[in-house]
């Protein structure tokens, strides 16, 4: 009774949604037992030093639990918190998730293998309930993983609580990012078998970009999908790590992605589902989505990606520019619709979404 077992990211990483919920439940509700499970010895050693109780998931200790929790919550399916489907005992699985997403999902992608696919069903099976932040996003998110509608519920995204706490504010200076008057985040998604590109343009020139980050007083933090940081061993990346106006901040140095968007003037990115949190912020987005067709083909959405993505497209580094003046000279042409999808994308707009999950969770446990 009341052991709750936390996991995201295959239990290699502590971060998203089961990182914000396992926070808070660790702040505010000492009733309950929350425990984080990893298989990452740097993740036990920042989880201890915050106070929080965490465990190897292959120890004797990690399987003891796992046999005994009466639930199990994670961001991107069981596994992320324990290492067997079990039999006899089955704990109550909470699936928060990684996002609303824009994409289909492994069961929606007709060539796609089997291990995903069967991966996508488990959760569809074990699920008792998974999270969603308002009725839109959930019909989005049902035909991301069929879980049925009323096993989907509207409580908001733990994750996004840290939108709405200044204190948050603080990131600037752990990151040494109060060099800049205009701080950008540059977070797309990834792509199967090839490196994502940045500043994707055919007229791309490092050193005319660097001019106008210098004129404008402009800051970019440069946040890859932990997929592609293997493959970067690029001309880019040599000369953007020799720019004083880039400064590249991955998953490992910050875990928590949303630290970095309170922070942020701007958000760009593709296809990644960040920009639905972002829309909480009320701030100017930039979408490159330079091989759109491609990407369609292969991954397909599941919403009309023209009418989901309210920010500028530019299709050449002058327009990028441009954009970024209209932006900075507080002329973006996108604010009604950016507001307009964030009230269909978020029924709660406040910090209160862990609040709203541990009563559902208690509830299970009556």
């Amino acid at each position: 009774k009341g052991l709750i077992l936390f996991g995201s990211f295959s239990a290699e990483r502590f971060g998203d949604n089961s990182a914000a919920l396992f926070s808070y439940i660790q702040k505010s509700h000492p009733e309950l037992i929350a425990i984080w499970m990893t298989n990452n010895d740097q993740v036990v050693e920042e989880i201890k030093q915050h106070g929080g109780s965490v465990f190897k998931r292959r120890t004797f200790q990690g399987i003891w639990l796992s046999l005994r929790a009466e639930v199990v919550v994670s961001s991107h399916g069981i596994k992320d918190t324990i290492m067997f489907e079990p039999l006899v005992h089955r704990p109550k699985l909470i699936y928060l998730g990684h996002g609303i997403p824009l994409k289909k999902g492994w069961i929606g992608i007709s060539n796609i293998q089997r291990k995903f696919k069967k991966a996508s069903q488990k959760k569809v099976k074990y699920s008792t309930f998974m999270i969603s932040s308002s009725d839109f996003s959930a019909q989005l998110q049902n035909n991301f993983l069929p879980i049925g509608r009323d096993k989907i519920k509207i409580t908001g995204l733990p994750r996004n609580d840290v939108l709405f706490k200044l204190e948050n504010y603080t990131t600037r200076e752990k990151y040494n990012l109060n060099k800049t008057k205009y701080l950008i985040l540059y977070a797309p998604t990834f792509r199967n078998g090839e490196l994502t590109r940045f500043f994707p343009f055919e007229d791309y020139d490092i050193n005319e970009l660097n001019k106008f980050c210098e004129l404008n007083n402009i800051y970019f933090i440069l946040r890859p999908h932990h997929n592609d940081l293997k493959k970067m061993n690029t001309d880019l990346w040599k000369k953007i790590s020799k720019s004083p106006n880039f400064e590249l901040i991955t998953h490992k140095t910050c875990s928590n992605v949303n630290n970095l968007l309170v922070v942020s003037d701007c958000l760009i990115t593709d296809y990644s589902s960040i920009y639905f949190d972002y829309l909480l912020l009320d701030r100017s987005m930039i979408f490159l989505p330079y091989d759109l067709e491609k990407y369609s083909e292969e991954h397909g959405f599941i919403a009309d990606y023209e009418s989901v993505t309210p920010g500028y497209k530019p299709q050449s580094q002058d327009e990028f520019l441009d954009d970024l003046k209209q932006i900075i000279n507080q002329k973006d042409k996108f604010k009604s619709l950016r507001n307009e999808l964030k009230n269909k994308i978020h029924k709660h707009q406040d910090a209160n979404s862990c609040f709203r999950i541990v009563k559902e969770i208690k509830g299970l446990m009556q």
